[in-house]
């Protein structure tokens, strides 16, 4: 008689969370403030090359809580976890265009950087009045929910949203509904 041998099955990674617009606005609270410090994690470890469980630490989170909101960013390789170079998370995030600001939700990490690039060049300019950093976002546009945002890089533009206090430093993703 054969033994029968048990056959081992895989880990199943956890689902990331649903990319939709009820997610981001389902989370309220303390769970907003969550999510924002799971991407500021995520952020972190990528840029200055930390480890998820250091970068969590920086950001006032865990590591589990992580996982938690970003599974799908988060991978375990042999005992250690390690933050993949891009995710798909939901986020709503402020950009300054000709016409004024706006909220602009976008499912991809990269177009999420080139968005704080942005407008860390747009601090850079009202700071120091040096429209350098502006440059290299000149004609440059973001694709988001089937329409195109042209970056804002004219001067008096500019100058006449921060005037109007259009222009936010303090955080660059916008908060519950009113995206």
């Amino acid at each position: 008689m054969k033994k029968k041998r048990s056959k081992k099955t895989a880990a199943k990674s956890p689902k990331p969370p649903n990319a939709t617009r009820r997610f981001l606005d389902a989370l309220t609270g303390t769970k907003e403030d969550a999510y924002r410090r799971v991407l500021d994690a995520l952020s972190l470890s990528r840029r200055d090359k930390l480890s998820p469980t250091k970068a969590a630490r920086a950001t006032g989170t865990t590591l589990k809580t992580v996982r938690k909101y970003a599974p799908g960013a988060v991978e375990l390789h042999g005992s250690r976890y390690i933050v993949t170079p891009s995710d798909r998370l939901p986020r709503h995030m402020r950009m300054l265009t000709p016409q004024g600001e706006i909220v602009v939700r976008t499912t991809s990490s990269r177009t999420a950087t080139r968005i704080a690039d942005y407008n860390n060049a747009i601090r850079t300019y009202v700071m120091t009045g040096d429209p350098s950093a502006l440059a290299a976002f000149k004609d440059k546009t973001v694709r988001s929910g089937g329409k195109v945002h042209t970056f804002a890089t004219d001067r008096r533009t500019i100058d006449r949203c921060v005037r109007a206090g259009a222009v936010h430093f303090v955080d660059i993703y916008a908060r519950g509904a009113a995206a």
